[in-house]
């Protein structure tokens, strides 16, 4: 009879093995696709040297994202009261329709380094800070943003209908004539992501992670063909021993 080589035998027990093997390779293929963590979320940053002013430059278009679209509206302004008895000079942030600022009681909060802005945040009103000079002694400031150095404006704007973060920094004066100093800003480019206020590069999103593959035969497998190679070695092993102890 002719010899049937080592190589063209097969067991239920080998067969069922590489069979297992084969479907799991598939599995993990798409296992593996569907677990790719998604790409981080970047942050653009922008150095800026504007000084808005009652006296000077009265209002600042912000242009968050560069797309030449107007986001928000940094102004100074100043009158006179009806009887001429004082001066009240005003320094706003005025969204642009479908965008706001951080905000509560219709005023702009006046956030510290390292504050968190996104959907958590109410985004509302526009007045940052606000100077009454009388003729005379007495002049008051009002708001959170009266005389401050580097504190960040939470913002919330659109990109192609997709709400987007970012910040700007500014410094308030604290005379008059009242002033508002810009010296950068930032956004998130992936939408309705959180930016922390300050924050100037890097990634953002936070990645995904997936518990370590268990040690069993599948998890083998998606070390690819050299373990497959290892699996079968094992398995003529297995069944060499077999045979040789029913030999014995």
């Amino acid at each position: 009879m002719p010899q049937v080589s080592r190589t063209q035998q097969s067991s239920p027990w080998l067969n069922h093995q590489l069979r297992m093997y084969s479907l799991a390779a598939g599995a993990t293929g798409v296992g593996l696709l569907a677990l790719t963590p998604p790409a981080s979320a970047e942050i653009v940053y922008t150095p800026a040297n504007v000084t808005i002013s009652t006296k000077t430059l009265h209002s600042y278009s912000l242009d968050l994202n560069g797309d030449g679209v107007t986001d928000f509206f940094i102004s100074a302004v100043g009158h006179e009261s009806i009887d001429t008895s004082g001066f009240t000079s005003k320094i706003f942030a005025r969204a642009v329709q479908g965008n706001g600022a951080v905000g509560y009681g219709g005023r702009a909060a006046a956030l510290a380094a390292g504050q968190n802005i996104g959907s958590s945040r109410k985004f509302q009103g526009e007045f940052m800070a606000t100077l009454h000079t009388f003729i005379g002694t007495e002049l008051s400031f009002h708001g959170a943003w009266a005389n401050v150095k580097n504190r960040y404006l939470g913002l919330q704007f659109q990109i192609d209908g997709e709400t987007h973060y970012g910040w700007a920094r500014l410094s308030v004066g604290g005379a008059e004539p009242l002033s508002a100093r810009l010296t950068g800003y930032a956004y998130e480019t992936s939408p309705n992501t959180p930016i922390v206020a300050g924050k100037t590069s890097g990634a953002h999103a936070s990645m995904r992670k997936f518990p370590a593959e268990p040690q069993t035969d599948l998890g083998t497998l998606a070390a690819g063909a050299p373990a497959l190679s290892l699996c079968r070695k094992e398995a003529w092993g297995k069944e060499e021993r077999g045979s040789s102890a029913v030999r014995s």
